[in-house]
């Protein structure tokens, strides 16, 4: 008898719920920032007349915008800013913003210390709705200025595999008119 009055007042016990009524929208968003704003290490191409050599730097991906193509009907296929893993890797089109800094400068190429991209990418699910593993596509324009004040500017190409549920990534840059043409590094995006 006794173990049916525990059941029963559990059950109607307003802590019982399975999930929450409503979010902390403040600490969703801090969170997700801080976590945003870890850099991902990335080796330049630093290529001059006479030598070249790779530098060490960090770049930060932002993506404003999000289409996702496999979401179910009850879902929006959109997002923006706060990027839900699950609607990117499984099938997705976006937009990015990728600032970049190389602390030790450019010696050869006598480029300055930051740089940036943007451009549109697309993301493909291979393995388990792109879970276990997706790539992207993408193209877009990256701006530079050489030590003289000189902007060093054009289009710039992407290619990255994703693994561990679109956290880890092999990403590969090609900037066309740039004395950097090769940008490598690991792709590092925390949800």
């Amino acid at each position: 008898m006794n173990k049916y009055i525990i059941i029963l007042l559990l059950l109607l016990s307003k802590h019982s719920a399975s999930q929450l009524k409503s979010a902390n929208e403040v600490w969703k968003w801090t969170t997700w920032t801080l976590l945003q704003a870890i850099p991902s290490p990335t080796y330049f191409d630093d290529r001059g007349e006479d030598n070249s050599k790779l530098k060490f730097g960090l770049e930060w991906q932002v993506i404003p915008f999000s289409y996702s193509f496999n979401t179910n009907k009850y879902v929006s296929k959109l997002n923006f800013f706060y990027i839900i893993p699950a609607k990117r890797f499984s099938g997705s089109a976006e937009l990015f913003f990728e600032p970049s800094y190389i602390p030790g400068g450019f010696k050869y190429s006598e480029l300055k210390k930051f740089m940036y991209k943007a451009g549109a990418r697309i993301v493909f699910p291979v393995s388990h709705k792109g879970e276990y593993f997706a790539f992207s596509f993408g193209a877009g324009y990256y701006s530079q200025k050489t030590v003289s004040g000189e902007l060093v500017d054009g289009p710039t190409y992407e290619a990255c595999a994703y693994t561990l549920f679109g956290m880890l990534g092999l990403k590969f840059n090609y900037n066309q008119k740039s004395s950097s043409r090769y940008n490598f590094g690991i792709y590092f995006k925390y949800f």
